[in-house]
């Protein structure tokens, strides 16, 4: 953060979920050459006890072909509760995720899943620094910097959000490719919804389980039949075996 003033950092939050409401989280981050230039030790520098106590999964830092550096850190969940807890992990009172869940309804051959929250970093540099250490500093860490160079947050780091949802997307606030939504997060202080409902119908089980139940019918009919012909046949023979013979 201290070299954003001059560089800058682009942050891609990716929301995968499977039909069963389980999946991934992912965070990568990118600082381009020009920080890793003013910064070298910058991969030595990074710590992530804390992220990895918490779950997380992080990759070892490493460069790009432009001479960056990426990090990336993924956490699974097992279901949609889940998702809404480890994004609240990414966010402080500040933003840039506020009031994020995700709920899945209905049955498992026909769900609905809806993302709601908001997008907004209404505490500038803020939202980058726990309540502890704004205490400490007594203020958003590196604001000063951006001041003097005269530039805004937005022109020092981006953030993106990407959700991957089950089924096809109903309606949605953001830009929708197939059944994936995205979002940029507004730095400037303002709102962006990221209300999103998805349906996803399970063709292949719903059509598996009709399948499944018409054998069931014919095997139940099978043998009732059998069960009557048997019966017309030993009622036969009982009839006969009780006829005198001449």
């Amino acid at each position: 953060m201290l070299v954003l003033c001059s560089c800058q950092v682009n942050a891609v939050v990716t929301l995968d979920v499977a039909q069963s409401g389980a999946g991934s989280l992912t965070l990568n981050m990118i600082a381009d050459s020009e920080i890793i230039e003013v910064a070298p030790n910058l991969a030595d520098d990074l710590r992530f006890e804390d992220a990895t106590a918490a779950g997380w999964v992080v990759s070892r830092p490493n460069k790009t072909a432009d001479g960056g550096l990426q990090v990336s850190m993924t956490h699974t969940f097992d279901n949609a509760e889940q998702a809404g807890k480890l994004l609240a992990q990414l966010s402080g009172e500040f933003g840039p995720f506020k009031q994020m869940s995700l709920t899945r309804s209905g049955k498992d051959t026909d769900s609905t899943f809806k993302l709601d929250g908001v997008l907004q970093v209404d505490g500038g540099l803020k939202a980058f620094a726990d309540s502890r250490l704004l205490k400490v500093i007594g203020g958003a860490p590196f604001a000063e910097n951006l001041q003097q160079a005269g530039l805004d947050l937005g022109k020092a780091m981006t953030i993106d959000f990407v959700a991957t949802l089950p089924g096809v997307i109903e309606r949605t606030t953001g830009i929708d490719t197939e059944n994936t939504v995205s979002w940029r997060v507004p730095l400037d202080g303002s709102e962006q919804s990221v209300l999103t409902t998805s349906r996803n119908t399970a063709v292949r089980a719903t059509v598996a389980r009709l399948i499944a139940g018409l054998f069931k019918f014919l095997l139940f009919a099978w043998l009732a039949l059998m069960a009557a012909v048997i019966a017309g046949v030993l009622y036969k023979r009982r009839g006969a075996s009780s006829t005198p013979s001449e």
